[in-house]
């Protein structure tokens, strides 16, 4: 039965893509840690390489959604779990020892770790609301600790 119509192409196999605003990226706060923790080991105890680091890296990862888990990072040395314990699960490589809590007990050592996380705020600004928020935990994180 010829109608005089040709048939029209199938497409078979072919993944129609889906529209950017669709696509819902993961939540993975712990991959985050890792890339944060190993650049800041890299680091050592060397805040102006501390500083370029997160610099260069915010270009590269989201710091709007992990802002909890980067000041995390940057004052306690890990994640921090609901009560102010470290999600470290024991590794070692899953710390950093360049955070505020490892820092030297001395004004001049707590003003150069000031001086990252100005630094930091003022290059991505909106950090600085999510900073407020982690700075109010850190005296709960103390008192947790005074309990142990």
């Amino acid at each position: 039965m010829n109608t005089g119509k040709q048939q029209k192409p199938v497409l078979t196999g072919q993944r129609f893509k889906t529209r950017k605003r669709d696509e819902k990226e993961k939540f993975e706060p712990t991959v985050f840690r890792d890339t944060i923790v190993a650049g800041l080991n890299e680091c050592g105890r060397d805040l102006e390489a501390v500083s370029k680091f997160l610099d260069v890296t915010g270009s590269r990862v989201d710091y709007r959604r992990y802002a909890d888990t980067l000041f995390d990072i940057l004052i306690a040395g890990s994640m921090l779990a609901p009560g102010g314990s470290r999600i470290d699960e024991g590794d070692q490589s899953k710390v950093t020892s360049a955070c505020v809590f490892n820092a030297e007990e001395s004004h001049a050592a707590l003003r150069l770790y000031a001086q990252v996380f100005n630094k930091l705020i003022r290059r991505y600004k909106y950090l600085e609301k999510a900073f407020e928020e982690e700075v109010k935990k850190v005296p709960l994180y103390w008192n947790y600790i005074a309990l142990q």
